[in-house]
């Protein structure tokens, strides 16, 4: 089993939304390439509490599926912490979490997000042939490219 260096990945998502399971998928594909368990993380959303898990890594990837138009179909960024006020607590962004980690626990990962295509987000389980490409260029780039 490949353990990442004290690194947690999340994967964001549902995977009965069709595309919305990208994040999932890309932890399955890490999977069955033998990457440990204890590293990947399926979430449906983020929430404030995660602030508390990530104060104990000092790298995180978060991975999720997007729905902008993306050169090869995927992007990986860097995320800083920051402050967004939201109305309502069911969408906490990375970068919010990553500020609440910074100013709650003192510690800063370094982060990173992954956004992946999607096309489809209909109620039903499987990728669209689309989304199941970008996801195959994603875990490759990943795999040879490791951040």
């Amino acid at each position: 089993m490949k353990k990442l260096d004290n690194t947690l990945i999340i994967g964001i998502g549902n995977n009965t939304r069709q595309d919305d399971g990208l994040g999932w998928c890309f932890l399955e594909h890490l999977e069955k390439e033998g990457y440990h368990e204890d590293s990947l993380l399926y979430k449906y959303q983020l929430m404030v509490e995660d602030a508390e898990l990530i104060a104990k890594y000092e790298k995180v990837i978060f991975v999720d599926a997007c729905k902008t138009q993306l050169n090869n179909g995927f992007e990986i960024e860097r995320v800083l912490p920051a402050e967004k006020v939201a109305f309502s607590t069911h969408e906490v962004p990375p970068n919010q979490i990553l500020n609440l980690c910074e100013t709650i626990y003192q510690k800063k990962p370094k982060s990173y997000i992954i956004k992946i295509q999607g096309y489809v987000w209909d109620i039903q389980i499987g990728l669209s042939n689309e989304a199941t490409e970008n996801l195959k260029k994603t875990v490759s780039y990943f795999k040879h490219f490791a951040l």
